[in-house]
């Protein structure tokens, strides 16, 4: 090859190059720098949801079996009538309505008259706030005692810790279905040796509209210690559990025992109330008045024992400490000895989930003889709205298991607004009116309930928040 041929060659080669390195550099540089882009955020829009009925439904008057024994034992009739207070309102507000009663039909024709309460949205955004309670006593010879609970917001679980089966004890499962349509329900009874089993349990169909009545001892007699957990299929259902004592023919006492808290770790009753007087610890040692001791009785679910400590504390911070190891699948009683008599909240901690509620009594001077049991109350959350029936010395007990001092606001009809301070492990008593509304918001984490209290009467339930409703979202095409 020539020289000319060799450089021109090269020439032709140096050019390719530099073009190769020209293309690479742009489309490395392509790949670098950002390239324009088209977007289009799309156009949402908030969807508020109308806001539904608010509901809640009262067991109505007491109750009593047509019989000791046979077929109508299964059966009840109506006692003393039941006095109930309603109120409704926009959560979280101070306004006070009047909200809408409609009767249910009792069990087995009775005329019990459980009652449905209704706050209306009338198709607003903004949810009803609705609150109801009831109390009755009695002082026949087959019931006598006084009773309060809450009227329950309807749901498909419910625990209830209280009652007994033994020779003189009355334990009657309360089932009302509220809703239009057929409420199919599932009772799982726990007790000292374990789980229940046996026919009938499951399958117990409530027909809209009506209460259904079913006594405890239909599923086991001799059961000193109960639990019942109350599942539903269908209409939601309010649930509780009558109970009531006859000691050698004569009555003793008689309660309504409400909904506790579902299980958990941390296990907080508000307002037990204790008479420790030296007539009723006399009392006591009597064959048949064993009963009469304040106990506190757990449930625990699974197979772990568990590992129990109850701190028993009045709002002045003085009260007493049990520790106890609870055998896991069994209820057992746990004894509170030694307590003064006062107003105690019971604060629960436990290595496993438990179940809890209180049982405790008075002996009044002429010989009559009550009993409380007090449930398990929730985490309040947002705005509270209650009510507060006849009874002799209400009082509100707002209880802190948190590690924080929290600053609760209690708002009752008529008067001015109350902050509460709560400290940390503590709790705060309220003296309130019978036929009081009242309301209890910015006390989140916090628990509540309501307590009554003479020589002769007690009684005593947890407060609940209304269950949470849909909040507004935003809806893209």
């Amino acid at each position: 090859m020539s020289k000319r041929s060799m450089v021109s060659a090269g020439v032709r080669t140096g050019v390719g190059v530099v073009a190769v390195a020209i293309g690479a550099a742009v489309v490395a540089g392509a790949t670098l720098l950002p390239l324009p882009t088209l977007s289009e955020t799309p156009a949402g829009r908030v969807v508020t949801p109308v806001a539904l009925d608010q509901q809640r439904v009262c067991a109505g008057s007491l109750l009593q079996l047509n019989g000791d024994s046979g077929a109508s034992a299964t059966s009840v009739t109506a006692g003393s009538a039941a006095r109930t207070v309603t109120a409704a309102g926009s959560a979280g507000s101070g306004a006070v309505q009047k909200p809408t009663t409609d009767s249910l039909k009792g069990s087995d024709g009775a005329a019990s008259k459980p009652l449905l309460v209704t706050a209306e949205a009338k198709g607003s955004t903004t949810v009803p706030a609705v609150a109801a309670a009831q109390s009755a006593a009695s002082s026949t010879s087959a019931l006598k005692g006084f009773a309060a609970s809450p009227c329950a917001e309807p749901t498909s679980s419910t625990w209830l810790v209280g009652g007994s089966t033994e020779t003189g004890r009355t334990s009657l499962i309360n089932l009302v279905n509220a809703s239009d349509v057929n409420s199919t329900v599932d009772l799982a009874v726990y007790g000292e040796d374990g789980k229940v089993e046996g026919p009938g349990l499951t399958g117990i169909v409530v027909a809209p509209g009506s209460q259904k009545v079913v006594p405890l001892s239909g599923f086991a007699t001799g059961l000193a210690s109960p639990v019942v957990h109350v599942v539903s299929r269908g209409g939601q259902i309010s649930s509780s559990l009558q109970v009531s004592v006859v000691r050698t023919l004569e009555a003793g006492g008689l309660d309504t025992v409400s909904a506790s808290a579902s299980p958990s770790r941390s296990v907080t009753v508000p307002g037990v109330i204790v008479h420790s007087d030296n007539a009723l610890q006399t009392a006591t040692g009597k064959d048949g008045y064993g009963d009469l001791l304040p106990i506190l009785r757990t449930y625990v679910p699974g197979s772990v024992n568990a590992r129990i400590a109850i701190e028993m504390r009045t709002a002045d911070g003085t009260g007493a400490t049990f520790s106890v190891t609870a055998q896991a699948g069994q209820v057992t009683d746990i004894p509170l000895d030694g307590l003064a008599t006062g107003q105690y909240t019971a604060f629960v901690t436990s290595n496993v989930s438990v179940v809890a509620g209180t049982r405790t009594s008075t002996l009044a001077r002429d010989g009559d003889i009550d009993l409380a049991w007090a449930g398990a109350a929730p985490s309040l959350s947002g705005s509270t709205l209650f009510a507060v029936p006849a009874g002799p010395s209400p009082r509100l007990v707002v209880a802190n298991p948190t590690s924080k001092v929290v600053s609760a606001t209690l708002s009752v009809r008529g008067k001015s607004a109350k902050k509460l301070q709560v400290p940390s492990g503590g709790s705060v008593a309220v003296a309130l009116s019978p036929d009081a509304v009242a309301s209890l918001s910015k006390a989140d984490g916090l628990r509540a309930g309501v307590s009554f209290s003479s020589s002769s009467q007690v009684a005593s339930y947890a407060l609940f928040s209304p269950t949470a409703v849909s909040t507004p979202v935003t809806v893209y095409p």
